[in-house]
């Protein structure tokens, strides 16, 4: 395993990582709605373990997890992976490029089965299928175990968004506001006014490796495609419903296949509790709490990602 050290990261990402990954990538789109094309990118290895595919979270792309691709495919893993609608090159419903607009959460999860009985199932030829989730692509990944069963045999939820955490605002006040303001066109209206891309500074992002992070803001500030950085009203509303919908005890219980669930310490970004009550609740989940670190594990030191990644092939190749 070659794993890229963080005081080379950004030269090793473009002459190592980023030319491997190009040779073993393909991609495309995939519609189940038509006229609305899911952007999908797959990557080959010779005779894979298994296949997985990777849910990103809220307003991220494929593009963000370069190197967890990079070394999944190292291990020995087929991988899989899309931009989730309203995000990087996937379909957009709305005007405002910086705005994330779904009308129900379902979309999302629809969109993913959609994908993964029509392409991802025929090229597997028999391969077991796992899912890596992170944050929006974990309560993804949780509804699609839930409605879907069989569909995948593994989980690992990398800070699955299963509550958000909105600091002193009560949870029905967010979700009363949100309601009203996406009646309509307003749906499609961003939670806060926005016209363009702020400055992000590492220290007030989700990251743990300041070099990752800023090679993913380069990426940002080249791709206009990228630069989603708000969610609409309706995103708002639906993703406080879906957070509810996937942490049902009921709908947790549907759930047969194991799961890694890794929450970060520091997170505040979703809610760790929630996270607690799922585990509790799953009939087959394993908890990997990482103290002190912020959302985006992936985007640790490397010393970390070690670590983290080792305890996911291990899970992995049970």
């Amino acid at each position: 395993m070659h794993w890229i050290a963080d005081e080379q990261f950004e030269e090793q990402m473009r002459t190592v990582a980023e030319p491997y990954l190009a040779e073993r990538r393909e991609a495309g789109f995939d519609e189940r709605v038509p006229g609305e094309p899911i952007y999908y990118e797959h990557y080959r290895v010779d005779n894979p373990k298994a296949v997985v595919v990777v849910s990103h979270g809220f307003t991220e792309s494929i593009v963000k997890h370069a190197e967890n691709i990079y070394y999944l495919l190292q291990a020995g893993y087929e991988v899989w992976g899309l931009d989730h609608r309203g995000h990087g090159r996937s379909f957009r419903a709305n005007e405002n490029p910086y705005v994330v607009y779904v009308r129900r959460f379902k979309d999302y999860v629809f969109d993913l089965d959609h994908l993964t009985e029509t392409k991802i199932v025929p090229a597997a030829k028999g391969l077991p299928l796992y899912l890596y989730c992170h944050s929006m692509g974990g309560n993804i990944g949780v509804r699609m175990l839930e409605l879907f069963p069989g569909r995948y045999q593994k989980a690992v939820l990398s800070s699955p968004m299963l509550g958000l955490s909105f600091g002193k605002i009560p949870l029905g006040a967010a979700l009363a506001v949100a309601s009203v303001r996406s009646i309509g066109p307003g749906g499609k209206q961003p939670m806060s006014p926005v016209s363009a891309m702020p400055e992000e500074t590492f220290e007030a992002s989700a990251a743990n490796s300041e070099p990752r992070f800023r090679w993913y803001y380069e990426k940002k500030l080249a791709d206009p495609r990228l630069q989603t950085c708000a969610a609409s009203t309706s995103w708002g509303r639906e993703a406080i419903l879906a957070c509810g919908l996937a942490s049902q005890r009921s709908k947790i219980a549907r759930i047969q296949v194991p799961i890694l669930l890794f929450q970060a310490g520091n997170d505040t970004f979703v809610e760790n509790r929630a996270q607690d009550e799922f585990a509790s609740f799953a009939p087959d989940c394993t908890m990997q709490k990482m103290p002190g670190l912020r959302h985006e594990l992936f985007f640790s030191d490397t010393e970390t990602l070690k670590q983290y990644w080792g305890q996911i092939f291990e899970f992995y190749e049970k």
